[in-house]
């Protein structure tokens, strides 16, 4: 143990060893212009130059308070900072050498400096939190990994007991670590909650502030603002901002101790026989999978499956592609319809007939219109029945993706694979559905167009109405112009 112990150095290396156990190890304010970090680029302006808010330097430059009289109470010798700010803040709301707009920019100017000093600070200690949990989880994975594995290799069962028991530890305390410190949230998440709550903060900040008078927002009003805003770049903030994504238990320290043992127990039975032994008699994979079960999976991610973007009813409907044809074939077909019975009312007297009916003409547009785009039942159906199966293969393809991505745990660059994998998805759907929505507007531009053409071809006069036929109704309509379902040029392949 205590050579596992004395290489742990040589794992993390000194610094993050010593700062993932105690915050002081880190030297923030030198380490921002003096050193390499991993996680983060060091801000381009010097902290300790830029992080000084001097409220009475920036509220009254000139002194002007102290020539007009204004003195404290305060031996000369002995300055108290808290009665300067009152009485520099006093003389400020009843200076009569400034207007209220130049007060106001005072004001601003004043608040945006704090913000602007907060932002700096808070950087940093986003950058700490990241820096911190990364530390300490991969020090104590790696001595489970180590002492879990050591376990399976070492003989002897007295050995390989302690070192599963000493695996179980160290994981048991990461899991413990992370429950206590971060509420088994993963950095990332916290800090993205911390930037959440401070940007709606600023918004509303900013919009609140604008156009109000001296009067209206005092300066004091103005920094009390900042500081709350400053206040919000804490742990505590970052939790509570993202408290519908943490998933607590109570201990999960015994879990994930449990775990580790029984990961390290899996990888002593996979040494104790070949790989083909287990292979034949079928325990391969489930020690595996018991090997593997030492995963930190309270470390939740902040990458859930986004609303597909209203993509839901696109879907559907793209998937009742032939369905939705239909139905508008039906309905341009009942407009040819009406057209009919129009022409038979003007033309025809009272009492006159005719062989057929606006009903049956309208059913033979739609028999006609139908077969030539394969969708009467003995076509083919396609190109529709291919863009409908590419919409459902493409759907079922994003909720994998998404429920995936739901459940992926572990790193960034895990986690940034899921996403982009569950992006690539996404726009493969909607790429499938442009093609869809164009091979729709061909076919319904065919069918209007022939539509239009029958309404214009059919008889106006008395005798062509009372006579016509379908024989002679079919003859006219297929002289239409075309609607055939491989006249249309766009595809879903």
């Amino acid at each position: 143990m205590l050579l596992v112990l004395s290489t742990l150095p040589l794992f993390v290396g000194c610094a993050s060893f010593r700062a993932g156990f105690n915050e002081a190890a880190s030297k923030e304010a030198s380490e921002q212009y003096e050193s390499v970090d991993r996680h983060s680029s060091y801000p381009v302006i010097r902290r300790n130059n830029f992080e000084q808010v001097n409220l009475l330097e920036m509220v009254d430059p000139t002194l002007q308070s102290a020539r007009n009289g204004v003195t404290s109470w305060d031996d000369s010798s002995k300055i108290n900072y808290g009665r300067q700010y009152d009485l520099t803040f006093a003389w400020f709301r009843t200076d009569a050498g400034r207007t209220d707009e130049q007060k106001a920019l005072v004001r601003d100017g004043v608040q945006d400096k704090i913000l602007a000093v907060s932002t700096s600070r808070c950087n940093v200690f986003k950058t700490f939190l990241r820096r911190q949990q990364t530390d300490v989880n991969f020090t104590l994975g790696a001595l489970t990994t180590v002492t879990g594995v050591l376990g399976a290799l070492l003989p002897g069962p007295r050995a390989a007991s302690n070192l599963a028991g000493t695996a179980g530890i160290f994981s048991g305390i990461q899991a413990e670590y992370n429950q206590s410190y971060f509420s088994n949230l993963a950095a990332h998440v916290i800090v993205q909650a911390i930037e959440l709550r401070q940007n709606r903060l600023k918004k509303e900040l900013m919009d609140g502030r604008k156009g109000k008078s001296i009067k209206d927002y005092s300066l004091e009003a103005a920094i009390n603002d900042a500081i709350v805003i400053d206040g919000n770049c804490s742990a505590l903030a970052g939790l509570m901002e993202a408290q519908d994504s943490i998933k607590e238990v109570e201990t999960p320290g015994l879990a994930m101790a449990a775990r580790a043992m029984t990961s390290a127990k899996a990888l002593q039975e996979l040494a104790a026989k070949p790989v083909s032994e287990r292979q034949a008699d079928g325990s391969l994979d489930k020690l595996l999978a018991a090997a593997g079960a030492n995963v930190p999976s309270l470390l939740v991610t902040s990458g859930k499956p986004a609303a597909s973007d209203g993509l839901g009813l696109e879907v559907l409907g793209a998937t009742g592609l032939a369905d939705a044809l239909t139905k508008y074939v039906g309905q341009q077909a009942d407009t040819v319809g009406a057209a009919f019975a129009r022409n038979r009312k003007a033309a025809l007297a009272a009492g006159q007939t005719s062989v057929l009916d606006a009903d049956a003409v309208s059913k033979r547009f739609k028999a006609l219109a139908l077969g030539k785009l394969g969708l009467d039942g003995t076509g083919t159906g396609e190109p529709f029945k291919t863009c409908a199966a590419q919409v459902t293969s493409t759907a079922s393809s994003l909720a994998a993706r998404m429920s995936e991505l739901a459940t992926t745990q572990g790193n960034d660059a895990e986690i940034s694979k899921a996403t982009n994998a569950r992006d690539v998805a996404a726009a493969r759907v909607k790429l499938t559905l442009a093609q869809v929505t164009a091979v729709k507007a061909e076919a319904q531009a065919q069918v209007s167009t022939a539509a239009a053409a029958a309404i214009t071809g059919l008889p106006t006069s008395a005798a062509g109405i009372a006579t016509l036929t379908d024989a002679q109704l079919t003859t006219t309509f297929n002289g239409l112009p075309a609607v055939s379902a491989a006249g249309i040029r766009a595809s879903c392949s």
